[in-house]
């Protein structure tokens, strides 16, 4: 449970840093501005996409009551983690974020493996040889 509410609450902290901290401290090239939007509409667009394919099996911990592998999920098995990174990464590329790569690498990554690892345990649990075989022959 401590997992669920920290790691949304870290994605809010790591705006806040990307606002409030030196911006274009160690880089802040056009280039890397260009490249951090499109890395970070690209990752919105793929999280709004997941959140779309999950429909009602949309929930803070894993209670669905069916295994959602279409859409995405044909080829992720966390998209909606891999579309926030995205996200924030670009965000904090575009910005020129130092302190939030930084705060990315160390904080955020760590903790969605974490809560990744989770969450796959839970399904597992609850669906065994069909989220096995899910797993298999998905990436992340």
């Amino acid at each position: 449970m401590v997992v669920t509410v920290l790691v949304p609450s870290l994605y809010l902290l790591g705006l806040l840093i990307a606002w409030l901290a030196p911006k274009n401290f160690g880089f802040g090239s056009r280039t890397l501005v260009y490249v951090g939007l499109t890395l970070g509409l690209c990752g919105l667009m793929l999280f709004v996409a997941a959140l779309m394919n999950l429909g009602k099996s949309l929930a803070v911990l894993p209670g669905a009551d069916r295994l959602v592998t279409h859409g995405l999920y044909r080829f992720l098995r966390h998209p909606v983690y891999v579309g926030i990174n995205m996200t924030l990464c670009g965000l904090f590329l575009a910005v020129g974020s130092t302190w939030g790569m930084i705060y990315f690498g160390a904080v955020v990554l760590p903790l969605n493996a974490v809560r990744s690892r989770l969450e796959e345990k839970a399904l597992l649990q609850k669906f065994g040889n069909q989220y096995e075989t899910y797993r298999q022959q998905t990436w992340f």
